[in-house]
């Protein structure tokens, strides 16, 4: 009796592979070699891009300005516009560069005071 339950058995797990044959066909695990590069995704996103620069001549950041210019190369109307700035330090910087502007300028003040 004994090799007839065992053999009922392995029918029974032959049934439970055979019975859904579908499981697996769509997933199958790739196996890669050693040492070789792994293959690029199908979904993978081209995350490459390139720049340009635009060249404008005529927005210059050190164009040299009209008229009288401290050593920052910043007008009275720019300092007196920074003597008014909520954080201390520019309130200085400013307050420096008048100094410096009506030192290089002294006709400067004359011409604005009175």
């Amino acid at each position: 009796m004994g090799p007839l339950k065992s053999g009922v058995k392995e029918n029974k797990k032959r049934k439970r592979v055979n019975t859904n044959p579908g499981v697996g066909v769509d997933f199958k695990k790739v196996k890669h070699k050693v040492g070789k590069r792994l293959p690029r995704a199908q979904n993978e996103t081209n995350t490459n891009f390139s720049a340009k620069t635009i060249n404008l001549p005529s927005q210059g950041v050190k164009d040299d300005k009209e008229g009288a210019t401290n050593y920052h190369n910043l007008t009275l109307k720019e300092l007196l516009a920074q003597t008014s700035h909520y954080s201390d330090k520019p309130r200085k910087q400013a307050l420096v560069g008048l100094g410096d502007l009506f030192s290089r300028y002294p006709n400067e003040l004359r011409a604005h005071v009175g």
